[in-house]
């Protein structure tokens, strides 16, 4: 008798958790190819693409210097570090979506070609959608220490 009188809430229950599963949103997913871009430009050398990369108010917080903020200064940072000496990959990336910001931490290797062994480091991005570009409005790496 128990039985039958459950069988109606198991009923009402499943049908539930159906309609929940339909109107659940898919999760939106991090803007991979705006990294992958970055990364490209990087190693290709490509300054000027870095600083179209960046956010109308992002700053950049290079290790043992000042932060770098705004488009010009950004430009001129990345002239002057000369990318595309260096060849960079990123691994052990983590993503996390924060309100309208995307999060972004991971490890990276930076392989010079007169070097052996490459070196490695951390880095933090916030990624913000300005019109439907996904740009870094703040940027920070460190270098680990080297081993000896």
């Amino acid at each position: 008798m128990n039985r039958i009188h459950l069988a109606p809430w198991i009923a009402l229950i499943l049908l539930a958790g159906l309609a929940g599963c339909e109107s659940a949103k898919v999760p939106e997913a991090f803007p991979q190819a705006a990294a992958d871009g970055w990364l490209a430009a990087f190693n290709s050398g490509d300054a000027e693409g870095l600083a179209l990369m960046y956010s109308p108010e992002a700053e950049i917080l290079p290790p043992d210097q000042p932060i770098v903020s705004g488009y010009e200064p950004i430009r001129e940072f990345w002239m002057t570090f000369n990318p595309g000496n260096v060849r960079l990959e990123t691994s052990e990336v983590e993503t996390m979506k924060v309100g309208d910001y995307w999060y972004r931490e991971g490890t990276y290797s930076r392989l010079y070609p007169n070097e052996g062994e490459p070196r490695v480091g951390k880095f933090i991005e916030l990624w913000t959608r300005v019109d439907s570009a996904w740009l870094i409005h703040r940027h920070m790496w460190s270098p680990n220490a080297p081993s000896y």
